[in-house]
């Protein structure tokens, strides 16, 4: 999936995460904020642009922290394995009413799953071909998520054909990642055998680098960040972004015992990554938060973009909210909008999305709400309400606080001084179709 509204300034405000305010504790930073305004909210009129289309139920991997298998949402096991016609034409229809209505020339579908290259050559060229051909906005653009296992150079040569580009799933080294990522079929690893096909794709010419837009790392706090980055830098990824496992107080992250780990992960990467210089790879989640410090627009879920932009359609035809969301339970998880019967962006009203999305006043009160936005909504569900800092804020405090201290070393304070006011034309940094 990937806008915040304005945040006051709070010199060196403390934050706190949660209801004692304990997590963040210690936690401050000397510098004056560089910008007192978060730009991670779309205008007031913004609409739905992206819909996350779940064209597959199923997975051939059955990794122990994804969202859909194994943090409690089983709605997928009652939905149809693969996405039907039917389900397409309405989704092609509905599009072309949204895209009239608000005067959009441009749309975006992200092909989901489960593992959206389980639907097979065949299914895919039909759908890709049925979309491109009853949507009548101007550009209509395809992206991807996969975790690769399945891709050959036929697959390639079909996502090439319909111009649809991808991001991998990828965790890290074989010894490591194999831990968490596990084939379906056998409870075997995965890795090694992702890291030949993409070595065997990219022996056969430019063609595999040209549709890839990134790998996404989940991270994993027993590796040190640092050395994950310059493991992708070794295997030749110059794009990547590094995802918080999801959870929150009610439904802590696999293997929970804090968050210092994930700060500690954090801050060694970022380290790393700034100590490459001119050969460092692009990490979208550093990027987006340099951005953010400096004025520039986030519209990364993860980092509190707004949810208004998305929706997400299951393969039954149901529309919701990012799906995430389903781990926090309640009218999050059930399905209550379907595509036949209500508009595309129906559920922005209905799950007031506008209300919800709102930063609680700790967040509003802290000088790194540029750059953190408060955080993926998911991480920061109590139970009972979103208005809590992300289960994750000590780790994106240290984060943006660690950026914004290299930003006053570096930058001239006349140039400072000129972006504490004003924010910077917006801007977009996102490598590929990561989400």
């Amino acid at each position: 999936m990937d806008t915040q509204r304005a945040g006051r300034e709070a010199g060196n405000a403390r934050v706190a995460a949660g209801g004692e305010g304990d997590e963040c504790r210690g936690v401050t930073d000397a510098c004056v904020p560089i910008v007192n305004a978060c730009n991670h909210r779309a205008p007031a009129d913004a609409v739905v642009n992206q819909v996350i289309l779940k064209i597959v139920q199923r997975c051939n991997l059955d990794c122990t922290y994804c969202y859909v298998y194994n943090r409690g949402d089983d709605s997928w096991k009652s939905r149809p394995p693969v996405i039907s016609e039917r389900v397409l034409l309405r989704l092609a229809e509905r599009i072309n009413e949204h895209c009239r209505r608000h005067q959009l020339s441009s749309f975006t579908i992200e092909l989901h799953g489960g593992e959206p290259l389980l639907i097979g050559k065949r299914k895919m060229q039909a759908l890709l071909t049925l979309l491109r051909s009853r949507i009548d906005a101007a550009h209509v653009r395809f992206t991807m998520q996969t975790n690769g296992l399945l891709l050959d150079s036929a697959w390639i040569d079909l996502l090439a054909q319909h111009q649809v580009s991808f991001g991998i799933s990828l965790d890290g080294p074989p010894a490591l990642a194999d831990r968490y990522r596990i084939q379906r079929k056998d409870r075997s690893g995965s890795t090694q055998q992702l890291l030949d096909i993409i070595a065997q794709l990219r022996s056969e010419g430019p063609l595999f680098d040209q549709l890839f837009g990134g790998c996404l790392c989940v991270v994993n706090p027993d590796i040190d960040g640092g050395e994950l980055v310059d493991w992708f830098v070794a295997q030749g990824f110059d794009a990547f972004d590094f995802l918080l496992p999801d959870g929150n107080r009610l439904n802590p992250p696999q293997g929970w015992t804090g968050v210092a780990p994930y700060r500690r992960f954090l801050l060694s990467a970022f380290e790393r990554w700034h100590a490459l210089g001119a050969r460092a790879p692009r990490i979208r989640k550093f990027e987006l938060m340099m951005s953010g410090l400096l004025g520039g627009k986030v519209f990364l879920d993860a980092l509190g973009g707004d949810l208004r932009l998305l929706c997400v359609l299951e393969s039954d035809g149901s529309i919701g909210v990012s799906d995430v969301t389903r781990i926090c339970g309640g009218e999050y998880a059930n399905d209550v909008l379907n595509i036949f019967d209500h508009a595309l962006d129906e559920h922005v009203r209905r799950y007031r999305i506008d209300e919800v999305q709102q930063v609680c006043g700790t967040c509003r009160a802290c000088p790194h709400l540029a750059s953190c936005g408060g955080g993926y909504l998911p991480h920061r569900f109590n139970g009972i309400h979103f208005a809590n800092p992300s289960i994750y804020c000590e780790a994106l405090y240290a984060l943006s606080a660690r950026m914004t201290q290299l930003l006053h070393d570096h930058l001239p304070a006349g140039m400072l001084a000129d972006m504490a006011t004003p924010a910077l034309p917006a801007s977009r940094l996102a490598s590929g179709a990561m989400r």
